[in-house]
């Protein structure tokens, strides 16, 4: 198992985590209603409204194509499907990297995969996420103890939220600009 990621209670390092748009307590339904209602836009601009020549050229003023928005959003996903297999807040060992690096680095990670790979990736990953969280106990959501290494005062939700529902509109403005340019 790797080790889990470096923490301290006044800077976590997971994107989202330390700065929640949601304040009250999420429960099972709630967060799988909220990433089904959230990646919706995603699944219909990437996959029926940005045709491939749009996906492979680079955002407007961003330095990253659509395949690779894509990608690094599948990547946080995927992140979470491994936390919720595991049961356990470990995974790729990018997460010691404050959040520039460690997004710079995935970049690296993903940036060879062709653009119907990502596509198959972004399906599959979303199937699995969705099958993971609906298996995961109701208490879970609220109980960082039904997670290995995560700390006690951490809610596994708002982990999953920063990864998924939370972190889905900070790439749709260069999304948006991807499907404008014509």
């Amino acid at each position: 198992m790797r080790t889990p990621p470096k923490f301290s209670s006044t800077a976590i390092e997971l994107p989202g985590v330390s700065e929640w748009s949601v304040v009250r307590e999420m429960n099972k339904l709630e967060v799988i209603s909220r990433i089904k209602s959230e990646r919706a836009p995603w699944n219909e601009w990437l996959v029926a409204q940005l045709d491939d020549d749009r996906m492979l050229r680079t955002a407007p003023a961003r330095s990253w194509t659509g395949k690779d928005i894509v990608a690094h959003v599948i990547w946080y996903e995927r992140e979470m499907v491994t936390m919720l297999k595991s049961r356990a807040l470990a995974g790729s060992n990018l997460w010691a990297l404050p959040v520039h690096e460690r997004n710079a680095a995935v970049h690296k990670e993903i940036e060879d995969l062709s653009l119907q790979e990502v596509r198959t990736w972004a399906d599959r990953t979303y199937v699995e996420l969705i099958e993971q969280l609906e298996l995961l106990p109701e208490e879970a959501y609220a109980d960082a103890g039904y997670f290995q290494h995560m700390p006690g005062e951490w809610a596994p939700w708002k982990v999953i939220a920063g990864n998924t529902f939370e972190h889905y509109p900070e790439h749709l403005p260069a999304v948006r600009a991807l499907m404008e340019s014509g």
